[in-house]
């Protein structure tokens, strides 16, 4: 990993390091990394694959369409709203 990798990390999570910003976390991901390539060395063979951690079972409840609220209840308290939404400000650029 370089510096120029840290950077380019860096921009995907909109971040920005000066050089010595930078070779700071360099040394930091190499640590990170060293520890974590630890895992590539234990023995797995003889364990079987999970999808989860425990044996406990998710229980849902049936979907059941029931009473809704009535829409001039919903926008009772809304700080911003026309006849039949909620005004909310943008999200996406």
């Amino acid at each position: 990993m370089t510096v120029q990798d840290i950077h380019a990390i860096a921009e995907l999570a909109r971040l920005r390091f000066t050089d010595e910003q930078a070779q700071v976390f360099l040394a930091e991901f190499e640590k990170i990394i060293s520890a974590v390539s630890v895992i590539n060395n234990v023995d797995m063979s003889s364990v079987e694959p999970m999808t989860a951690v425990t044996q406990q079972e998710n229980v849902l409840r049936d979907d059941v369409a029931g009473q809704t609220v009535p829409t001039a209840d919903a926008l009772r308290n809304a700080p911003k709203k026309n006849e039949a939404f909620i005004k909310v400000p943008k999200v996406l650029g």
